[in-house]
């Protein structure tokens, strides 16, 4: 049974540097935000009970490949009670002047039924750096987090076929002990 756990063990560590995934135990920086439908957003408080799955984009650059994730993320998990997903642009670094404009710009761009997954961050930039290893500004970058708050999985880069089959992984067993726990 030993070698068994140790070569599942070995499987998963070779399937997180094949897709560019790290797990980090990191903790998200808290959020208290709106989302473009006027929904409060308080992270990582909303996660109670939950899996968050949290896309971050750090330039305009960005915007296409978050949004392929945000599409996929869309088609499985939209109608989940279990599952909530953000796609995140950091505006932190953007002059205060000019905000309101790249704000309402990219609500206007967006249908009404993904505002309500769309939460601009304002603030904290560098522990959002920090917490998604940033290195290359044009990628989005892709958390899975438990309940707690705590980044149990990421990736970072355009979506692919292996990289979302590894993120849903990583969902669906958050999901699974989220079942456990809550029958205990």
């Amino acid at each position: 049974m030993r070698f068994f756990v140790i070569c599942l063990s070995f499987v998963g560590l070779l399937a997180g540097a094949v897709s560019g995934a790290q797990p980090t135990g990191a903790r998200i920086p808290e959020v208290h935000a709106t989302s473009f439908s006027n929904e409060a957003v308080n992270l990582p408080d909303g996660l109670k009970g939950k899996v968050g799955v949290l896309v971050l984009g750090f330039s305009r650059d960005s915007r296409d490949a978050d949004a392929a994730w945000g599409k996929r993320l869309a088609a499985d998990y939209r109608e989940s009670p279990t599952v909530v997903y953000y796609e995140m642009p950091v505006l932190a670094a953007a002059p205060r002047m000019i905000r309101g404009f790249i704000v309402k710009s990219m609500k206007s761009s967006l249908p009404a039924s993904e505002q309500a997954r769309f939460v601009v961050i304002l603030e904290n930039e560098a522990a959002w750096k920090m917490v998604t290893h940033y290195g290359r500004p044009d990628d989005p970058y892709l958390l899975v987090v438990d309940s707690q708050g705590s980044v149990v999985w990421q990736t970072q880069g355009a979506v692919t076929d292996s990289a979302y089959a590894a993120l849903k992984q990583h969902v669906e067993a958050l999901r699974t002990q989220l079942g456990t726990l809550s029958t205990r």
